[in-house]
């Protein structure tokens, strides 16, 4: 499981990358996302509802049916899928969860935490579903049993 992210999140990440590693004008189902990423079927469902949603994915109904990518995954950020699935706590929201905390009136915790979110904002917005997706790597979604 992720430290930062949702495990909705994670396994949205996981799905799209698998698909960014094929013709972007391929058409996936569920199932097969779902096989090919090593996540469950029912979490991708709903997060991939919310990409339709947010515009990362397009979805089609029928045997034909399947999810695509809304534009190009060099124009798809890990921030936007990250705001899109879990919301704008991690970028925006004040650690401790005041809603008053900003830079002009900083909770206790303020500055340690903006060092952490900015930078982690920064790598978040920097990097694409097409750059993640050629990434040689010895890592496997399939977990061995």
């Amino acid at each position: 499981m992720s430290v930062i992210f949702t495990r909705a999140c994670e396994y949205a990440v996981r799905g799209l990358v698998e698909m960014a590693r094929h013709p972007e004008t391929e058409s996936w189902t569920i199932p097969e996302i779902a096989e090919a990423s090593s996540t469950p079927a029912p979490f991708l469902a709903k997060t991939f509802q919310l990409l339709v949603k947010g515009r990362v994915l397009n979805s089609a109904r029928g045997r034909q049916g399947g999810f695509t990518f809304a534009r190009p995954t060099d124009q798809i950020f890990l921030i936007e899928i990250v705001e899109i699935i879990d919301g704008t706590t991690l970028t925006h929201d004040c650690a401790l969860g005041l809603p008053e905390c900003n830079d002009d009136n900083p909770c206790p915790f303020h500055e340690h935490w903006k060092r952490v979110r900015v930078p982690l904002i920064e790598a978040l917005s920097q990097e694409s579903l097409a750059h993640l997706a050629k990434q040689p790597t010895s890592f496997s979604f399939h977990q061995s049993t």
